[in-house]
């Protein structure tokens, strides 16, 4: 093997990046996360301009990759404390700010200081590790006859002609073999995807490739767990997620059971479980499904189906607590009052038996003289 030699030549326009983020932080990260976090060091290098139109959405375009999947890299550099981002009231991502790379020795130091001083000091969460993605592989002409006599590839080519209603080229071939035997799908699911994206209007098996591999990644290999998928990615889900504060990157069963129970099983409007999570965030001040579910469940044993019902209940229960916390007099026990009979006075007589008193009184001491 030849050593090589690398040539500077004549680079000048460059994005200096830290060597410590090379060393430390780049072999442990997802590939599109060490991207996204250069891309946005090259942005700060660049000129405002370059930076004036930043969004989510348009790094996701950039990338070729979903939205969801740029906040999860945004939340894993935040998590290393290389990235610190910003959120209005509406927990939607307002602003990310790019932090001094530093080596864990220096972030143990920091944590130990921090420690003795009786300070609290974050904790990296660590992003799950993520299936590796093969790549795609240029089948020779002898490997594809000799798959062409697998009872699965026949049946999965002939439902491609079928749902396609056209002989399947070479490349069409190479997609069916790569999402058989490079991303060692089953062929069930990859009929589930056949289907799901012709009905959809993507009517090519590139499209439907790219579809099987965007669940690789997700570590989405059969049908249910891509229908879960999908029901993260609807509105309500969505909603339900940004008044958490959080992202949903994988389908997670628990989650999904509790929407499913609010939308199917209770009933419930879109309007109405987002006021319960509104809720759940006002009283608890974290993303609590649990909690959330036991405001709708109260109110779906009480029949409340509308916000009109709920807000009689809610006035109910300000009326309930006035009630218990208004002060408790003690009984009073009345007695009978008294009569008294009134007195006529004749006050004429009155003033001469006063006279008459003290006329004798000051006599009986002129005698004692």
């Amino acid at each position: 093997m030849c050593k090589l030699f690398l040539d500077r030549g004549s680079f000048a326009d460059f994005t200096s990046v830290s060597n410590i983020f090379i060393d430390e932080y780049m072999p442990a990260a997802n590939g599109e996360f060490v991207k996204i976090y250069l891309h946005l060091v090259r942005l700060m290098n660049g000129s405002p301009a370059d930076a004036s139109e930043l969004s989510t959405e348009q790094i996701a375009d950039q990338f070729n990759l979903l939205d969801s999947d740029v906040m999860r890299a945004l939340n894993y550099w935040a998590s290393q404390g290389l990235i610190t981002l910003s959120f209005n009231r509406e927990n939607e991502l307002t602003g990310i700010r790019l932090e001094p790379v530093k080596a864990s020795q220096e972030v143990s130091e920091e944590k130990v200081l921090a420690q003795a001083a009786g300070e609290s000091f974050p904790v990296p969460i660590p992003e799950a590790s993520l299936p590796v993605i093969p790549a795609k592989k240029k089948y020779t002409a002898a490997q594809i006859r000799q798959y062409s006599s697998d009872s699965r590839v026949e049946h999965l080519i002939f439902l491609a002609q079928t749902y396609l209603g056209k002989t399947l080229n070479s490349n069409d071939i190479h997609c069916i073999l790569y999402m058989l035997d490079g991303l060692n799908l089953e062929v069930d699911f990859i009929e589930y995807l056949m289907e799901t994206c012709i009905s959809s209007g993507h009517k090519t098996l590139s499209a439907i490739e790219k579809q099987a591999v965007e669940y690789a990644k997700k570590g989405i290999s059969t049908e249910e767990e891509a229908k879960n998928d999908d029901k993260l990615r609807q509105a309500v889900c969505q909603s339900i997620y940004k008044i958490f504060g959080s992202t949903p990157n994988a389908p997670v069963k628990k989650e999904i059971s509790y929407i499913s129970k609010w939308t199917d099983e209770y009933g419930f409007s879109d309007e109405i479980i987002l006021e319960a999570c509104h809720r759940t965030m006002e009283h608890t001040h974290t993303g609590s499904f649990q909690y959330a579910d036991s405001i709708l469940t109260n109110w779906y044993r009480k029949n409340a189906l509308s916000m009109e019902a709920i807000e009689k209940l809610d006035s109910i229960h300000e009326k309930d607590m006035q009630e218990s916390f208004k002060p408790k007099t003690a009984a009073r026990h009345t007695k009978k009052a008294k009569t008294f009979e009134q007195r006529n006075y004749n006050y004429n007589d009155l003033e001469k038996k006063l006279l008459s008193g003290r006329d004798k009184k000051f006599q009986s001491k002129k005698d004692g003289e």
